[in-house]
């Protein structure tokens, strides 16, 4: 069905847009791509490019897509436009306005990232690799150079269902170049509210804009407003600041005063951005390097400062809106000194939580425990246990790890970026944090040594600044995607959850969490185990979305599998267990056969088993009510 709905959009499309004959030549040629994909300098139409840019996604989303123009000549100046997008069977329709368009510009690059095989890497330096947005709506272009475009729709909430056509249009040397766009939208929104935390290192006002705005201005404030409004665009719900923004006078024989009107601004201009919460750093440090065996962390001096935040949560009603890191990445010399310092946190501001980037397992009451991805890979079982015993999980990537682990290198691809918050559903991870926003190492942002100095390329930094404000990048809207992607996963558990409340104890079998994992696993197996292939991540995803509307369509079919789909199954014999949930009344079938009517209850569950052959790995079950049908697969993987 969606194959057809797709080809008959093309046709649509290129009907209204019909070739231009007798006219001049085009000015170069443009065609689709998708949002997984770094095209590089060299890419060249090819003949499984033809047609529209395809696009899909939920009301409220923010969709990422691809077009690229290679032009036949040099031009001085190449725009882009889109038409609006207008629903195929209604008079809605989605404004051109709600449609950015963004050139992509590249990063030259004369190294690799150290540690990564030469298969998993995107380009081999030197080379040009596309990240950063273009801040500019008409840029110059090379003949022969592939130069894309980065199209983000952003979905009204109240967008009505289904498909939506629209053109998009380059211009330059005086003529242009038109492709079709059919945007799907799907029937649920996405949350608003987001399901992860997620942060990422951020320095403000930052190099490009530290001789802007006079410190703690009301310029200053409006600007930092923005900045988490940016951040939010993205999906980001937590920032950094300094622990120093209380301003403290006093010693320690006389006693402290204290202001928070500082921090107060601050966490008042984040807050109406839309930022959730605020890590304040630091209220530790080491007594020598971090390797050193002999190291200890140890409270710094204005650890005083804590009582006079707890007192300012209280008196704003702020609570659960502060961390507080002590000593970034405690190794295992240090467990015991950092946890007294934890204690210590939690004495003087008990409505703050600890958080930290860890390198060791035991750091006593710590809330939040955000290892390494390698180190969670590694040490898991014992990461898992803090968890049961009250811990908050998340992880972290940083200059680590490297080799097939996915991170967010700007010589890997993009979908190594999405995939990390597939990571954060498998294993029900709670955050994700980066160190790098914008770090950058130098003053001029779009090189290699700004974004990588010291460390792989483009660790520093994955947004870029503008002169308006900051820049997104192609990996920072993958991350958004990825977030995305596990809000589809979180909604589909969420629907599964809220029909096993509404039928009550007929549905006791029912894990609501089960049917995502399963479609989790088709896209990342473990925490480096995971398809290299942006089409499986891609139709996964539309597969979640098409669970989804089918459980608020109808006729219900709720279909749960012992073992889950996905699972092997060796000879011996291969027992699959099936339990589901159907309209009361309903003709419910497994591989074509009525299943006897002794095991359909009242109340529409239904439960049946079944012996896999050797040919056949699959389980299909069907339900036919009130004269529509309903058919659901489950499938394994069969060995000796």
């Amino acid at each position: 069905m969606e194959k057809i709905r797709l080809h008959t959009a093309a046709a649509v499309l290129l009907a209204l847009c019909p070739p231009r004959i007798g006219q001049a030549a085009p000015p170069g040629s443009l065609w689709a791509s998708d949002s997984l994909t770094k095209v590089m300098r060299s890419a060249a139409p090819h003949q499984d490019r033809g047609g529209p840019v395809l696009l899909a996604g939920a009301q409220g989303e923010m969709v990422s897509g691809q077009a690229v123009f290679r032009p036949t000549e040099d031009l001085a100046r190449a725009t882009t436009s889109i038409s609006d997008l207008q629903h195929r069977l209604s008079d809605a329709s989605i404004p051109a306005r709600a449609v950015k368009l963004q050139w992509v510009r590249y990063i030259d690059v004369d190294r690799n990232t150290a540690g990564i095989p030469d298969d998993e890497l995107v380009a081999k330096a030197p080379t040009s690799i596309p990240d950063p947005y273009w801040e500019d709506a008409s840029i110059p272009v090379r003949a022969e150079q592939a130069q894309p475009v980065w199209i983000e729709v952003h979905v009204p909430r109240q967008a009505e269902a289904g498909d939506y056509d629209a053109v998009l249009t380059v211009a330059g040397g005086g003529d242009s170049v038109e492709l079709p766009l059919v945007l799907h939208v799907w029937d649920f929104e996405i949350p608003k509210e987001p399901h992860l935390s997620v942060i990422n290192w951020a320095r403000f006002p930052g190099r490009a804009y530290r001789d802007r705005t006079e410190k703690y201005s009301e310029e200053y404030w409006s600007l930092f407003g923005e900045f988490c409004a940016f951040l939010v665009e993205h999906r980001q719900t937590d920032v950094n600041a300094s622990l120093g923004l209380i301003r403290q006078e006093g010693d320690e024989a006389a006693g402290y005063t204290h202001d928070t009107s500082r921090l107060e601004r601050l966490s008042e201009a984040a807050f109406a951005a839309g930022i959730r919460q605020i890590h304040l750093h630091s209220v530790g440090g080491k007594t020598g390097p971090i390797l050193d065996p002999a190291s200890r962390v140890k409270a710094r001096s204005d650890l005083t400062r804590l009582a006079a935040l707890e007192d300012m949560i209280q008196r704003r009603a702020w609570h659960g809106r502060f961390l507080v890191a002590i000593s970034d990445e405690p190794f295992i010399h240090h467990e015991d000194s950092y946890a007294a310092v934890v204690d210590r946190v939690h004495e003087l501001a008990p409505s703050v939580r600890c958080v930290e980037a860890v390198e060791a397992e035991y750091l006593g009451k710590l809330d939040i425990y955000v290892p390494k991805l390698s180190h969670l890979n590694l040490w898991y079982p014992r990461f898992d246990q803090a968890r049961r015993q009250g811990a908050e999980l998340w992880f972290y990537t940083c200059c680590h790890p490297v080799g097939r682990y996915p991170n967010r290198f700007l010589d890997q691809s993009l979908l190594k970026v999405r995939v990390l918050h597939w990571i954060n559903y498998l294993y029900d991870l709670k955050g994700y944090l980066h160190w790098g926003l914008n770090q950058f190492g130098t003053d001029e942002p779009y090189t290699q040594e700004a974004i990588s100095k010291g460390l792989p390329l483009g660790d520093r930094a994955i947004a870029y600044p503008g002169s308006k404000g900051l820049l997104g990048s192609l990996r920072f809207s993958a991350q958004r995607d990825g977030l995305q992607d596990y809000e589809y996963l979180w909604v589909l558990e969420n629907r599964l959850a809220g029909i096993k409340k509404g039928v009550g104890k007929e549905a006791f079998w029912l894990d609501p969490r089960q049917r995502s994992l399963e479609l989790c696993r088709r896209v990342i197996w473990s925490f480096h185990d995971y398809t290299r292939d942006p089409s499986v991540l891609l139709e996964t995803r539309r597969a979640i979305a098409e669970e989804i509307e089918a459980l608020q369509a109808g006729p219900l079919l709720v279909l749960q599998t012992s073992p889950p789909e996905g699972a092997v199954v060796p000879a011996g014999p291969r027992h699959i267990n099936i339990r589901g949930l159907a309209p009361p009344g309903g003709k419910v079938t497994v591989n074509g056969k009525p299943i006897i009517n002794e095991n359909v209850k009242p109340g529409g569950y239904f439960l049946h088993f079944d012996f896999l052959s050797d040919a056949d790995p699959t389980v299909t079950v069907a339900v036919e009510y009130a004269g529509r049908k309903r058919t659901v697969e489950r499938t394994f993987r069969l060995t000796d």
